[in-house]
């Protein structure tokens, strides 16, 4: 196992020392300097050591010194060395290994700026064995120490054993690219030279050639007469090429025929089994094939085939998680039959075009980039509709219109509240196409998949609009034909993202029904899905981002539960999953990963426990850091800074509930400032500025209260609830976490003496309070946020106060006791039971 610096010292230091008693082999300054290197340049207090490398170098160091004839290893002998230590390690590890190996390890496992890279031990050993390696060669290099295996989200990952080798590794990748430039050079020159030889032969053979001629010109009138005479045996074989010429472009269009169903329907089935590395290969072989086509045999059939193939690949890199090489592809095949369908209005050429479209579109969605997905995946639907709603058409242009149909709906869903409607339309309209193709009673697993995942969005959209009943019985449809294509087919990526989608939406559902226990029920289930979609494609980073909202989601229901401590375990692996998923490059990663930060290390802080609140933040730091979001692309744009946000937000709250209250305030003071700057670019960016203005002021409004100040905090809760407002949905969460700022901003203005005012704000929140206290299936927070909502309203009814202040206290005593003993709760209970000790003093606290 790994040593820690002191352990690593000690290391170095005792066994010479026991050797020569007195005579010591090694100082400790520079067995202090042996660790650092072999540390990577860390500090003993923080460094990890791989016993191995330790090894290595002290052994190594001590031939050098014995071989110098020196009494002691100094600082100079270690300089001199550690370089061709370290090289002679790594060429002693590989000295048996076939040369690809080599290749591999250096192109594969280490990026090109030279950092470790990791990949999943079940593509490497493919790698290994597509190279021509011994079966064994993974476990020989990882008992060597030159790799070593982690499991991470249930896949074991290899990686170099240490940071300290990238240097080596990193330098004879070098060497070895330039060798390979050097021979491609050398190789270059000599097929040159080989041309300009054969050229001058050429020359000399034409000149020949010429001085035959001028001869031969005497003999070509004679020549006339015979070729009269051979006139008619001309005719008769230039038939006969004719003959040939008709059967090789027989031979050619059958071959190119079945190289089509290689990537078409085939590829459609291989698809259903998860073997999207096979469709990746195949459907290359057939782009190849098309490229290298010379333009006078290309046909719109030809061009037609060679775009399918493009879509096919596309959409498989993208499974596999390449989600920028997928979207160049898609835009490749698009750009190609866009140019053949303004002369062949063929509609064998509109289907490709439109499902071109949707593959397109559909990888925006993941990007994400919701308009320019709407664009498309519209485009799609536009083009394959009039085909696919014809009498007698084919099942596969039906199969794409649905296709198309489901992802759209998905993307008017996803982005929010203004497009609901349209999105209802499309999902319905999907589902009426899937029905028309035979789902949910036919056998055809993908007609099935697409169904299910227009049957998931169209749940969501019912349960923001509060449609509880509708979205439960198509949230059910939709999970049980999910369910029945994962049977059929337990790798088909497509239905295990409909049947998580399923899950996932009934869990809103549930949370809809003030339903926790449901809630955690479909949450269970939806991270079982999500552990299967990374099982498949490991290198996915989408799936580990859909493990880690699983993770969310069970730690929100378990919160709700009251089950507490268990729901801030679940917010940790969250946070571990999508910290895969940012560095799997997943765009939305850190975003996702961020929040999960802010939620788990404020549940702490809740909980009292702010050293654990504080090692949260700091384990999302590495995937958060500046480095890491300009790696992605992120650093200098709005979503970099919004990210910053969540992290001094988290901060803030942590100051807060410890009842720092004036570091609290310093902190959402720079919090709001970066966001006041910080302008939006696009719709991801709009959502998190809303999100980020109706949580960063309610916080500050609470402190701010705390502080006395409570005209501040009246502004600070009416800028949280406005912006709450524009955010939440019609749902019951989205309608309590309004509700929460309302409370707010309704005691500061009683505190100011605008009791008509609170009144007016704090009223309707009672009210709704009283009707979901009615429907309560056993959210334990509920009662405490009434409690809440009655005692403000006590505030401002002067006529009603000791009722309402007598319902509130009632309803707190009744907490269960994790949440009862909460220092908020008791924050709460004391300001109820001093405004019925004060009777008609409305201003009591």
């Amino acid at each position: 196992a790994p040593m820690t610096g002191h352990q690593a010292l000690q290391a170095v230091l005792q066994p010479g020392n026991r050797l020569r008693p007195g005579k010591p082999l090694v100082s400790e300054e520079v067995a202090e300097a042996i660790v650092r290197f072999v540390a990577g340049g860390s500090e003993l207090a923080n460094a990890e050591v791989e016993p191995s490398l330790l090894s290595l170098i002290c052994r190594e160091l001590n031939e050098q010194r014995i071989a110098e004839g020196r009494s002691e290893i100094s600082q100079d002998l270690l300089a001199g060395s550690h370089d061709t230590i370290l090289s002679t390690f790594y060429e002693r590890s590989l000295a048996d290994q076939p040369e690809a190996v080599r290749r591999i390890i250096e192109d594969d496992l280490l990026t090109e700026s030279g950092y470790r890279e990791n990949l999943a031990e079940e593509s490497l050993q493919k790698r290994f064995r597509a190279a021509g390696a011994a079966p064994e060669t993974l476990g020989r290099l990882v008992n060597r120490r030159l790799l070593r295996i982690e499991e991470r989200l249930d896949v074991r990952r290899v990686e170099l054993t240490h940071d300290v080798l990238t240097g080596v590794v990193k330098a004879s990748r070098d060497q070895r690219h330039e060798r390979e430039a050097r021979e491609a050079s050398l190789r270059a020159l000599a097929e040159q030279r080989a041309r300009e030889q054969a050229a001058h032969r050429a020359l000399q053979r034409t000149r020949a050639i010429a001085a035959g001629c001028t001869l031969l010109a005497a003999v070509a009138f004679a020549t006339a007469i015979f070729a009269f005479t051979s006139f008619r045996r001309a005719r008769q074989a230039e038939l006969i090429a004719r003959q040939t010429r008709a059967v090789s472009e027989q031979a050619r269009e059958e071959a190119e025929g079945l190289l089509g169903f290689l990537t078409d329907d085939f590829v459609r089935e291989l698809e259903t089994f998860g073997r999207y590395q096979t469709i990746a290969e195949l459907s290359q072989r057939e782009i190849d094939y098309f490229q290298h086509l010379p333009p006078q045999l290309r046909d719109p059939e030809t061009v037609r085939s060679g775009a399918v193939a493009l879509v096919d690949r596309a959409e498989a890199v993208g499974v596999l998680g390449d989600v920028s090489l997928s979207g160049k592809i898609a835009a490749q095949a698009v750009s190609l039959l866009e140019a053949l369908r303004r002369t062949d209005k063929s509609d064998a050429t509109a289907v490709a075009l439109g499902r071109a479209y949707g593959v397109q579109g559909a990888g925006l969605i993941g990007v994400p980039d919701f308009a320019r997905a709407r664009v498309d995946l519209q485009r799609a639907a536009d083009l394959l509709r009039p085909i696919a709603e014809r009498v007698g058409a084919s099942r596969e242009a039906g199969t794409d219109y649905l296709y198309a149909l489901a992802f759209l709906g998905s993307a008017y869903d996803i982005e929010g509240q203004g497009t609901f409607a349209a999105g209802e339309a499309v999902d319905r309209e999907a589902l009426r196409v899937g029905k028309a193709l035979g789902a949910p009673d036919h056998a055809d697993v993908a007609v099935d998949a697409y169904y299910a995942y227009a049957g998931a969005a169209l749940t969501d959209t019912l349960a923001r609009l509060d449609r509880d009943t509708e979205a439960l019985q198509a949230g059910e449809d939709a999970l049980a034909v999910a369910n029945r294509a994962v049977a059929q087919r337990p790798q088909f990526g497509l239905a295990l993202i409909a049947k998580l989608s399923a899950e996932s939406v009934l869990i809103g559902v549930a949370r809809n029904e003030l339903d926790p226990s449901g809630a955690l029920r479909f949450a269970t289930q939806e991270a079982q899905t999500a552990l299967a979609l990374v099982r498949v494609e490991p290198e996915n980073g989408f799936y580990a981002f859909a493990l880690g909202g699983a993770d969310a989601d069970a730690g929100d229901s378990l919160w709700a539960i009251g089950r507490l401590h268990e729901a801030t375990a679940y917010g940790g692996k969250s946070i571990k999953a999508d910290g895969y998923a940012t560095e799997s490059g997943e765009g939305l990663g850190p975003v996702q990963l961020a929040f999960e930060m802010l939620d788990t290390a404020t549940r702490e802080a809740v909980l009292g426990d702010a050293a654990g609140a504080t090692t949260t933040i700091a384990a999302a730091e590495p995937y958060l850091s500046p480095a890491t979001l300009a790696k992605l692309g992120l650093r200098g744009r709005p979503i970099g800074v919004y990210i910053d946000i969540v992290r001094d937000y988290a901060a803030a709250i942590v100051a807060y509930e410890r009842d720092e209250l004036v570091a609290a305030r310093r902190i959402e003071r720079s919090a709001l400032a970066q966001l006041e700057v910080a302008k939006p670019d696009g719709p991801v960016d709009v959502l998190l500025a809303n999100d980020l203005l109706a949580g960063l002021p309610y916080l500050e409004g609470q402190t701010l209260y705390a502080l006395g100040d409570f005209a501040a905090a009246k502004r600070a809760e009416d800028t949280a609830l406005k912006a709450a407002e524009v955010v939440a949905s019609k749902s019951v969460p989205g309608r309590r976490s309004t509700a929460q700022r309302a409370i707010w901003l309704s005691m500061a203005l009683a505190r100011e003496g605008q009791q008509a005012e609170a009144a007016k704000t704090i009223d309707p929140v009672v009210t709704m309070y009283r009707g979901l206290e009615k429907r309560n299936h056993g959210d334990q927070w509920l009662p405490l946020e009434f409690a809440a909502a009655l005692y403000v309203q006590s505030l401002t009814d002067e006529r009603h106060r000791a009722a309402l202040l007598g319902e509130a206290a009632e309803r707190v005593d009744h907490l269960i006791p994790a949440i009862a003993r909460l220092h908020d709760t008791r924050v709460w209970r004391a300001r109820i039971e001093a405004a019925q000790r004060a009777g008609r003093n409305p201003n009591a606290r």
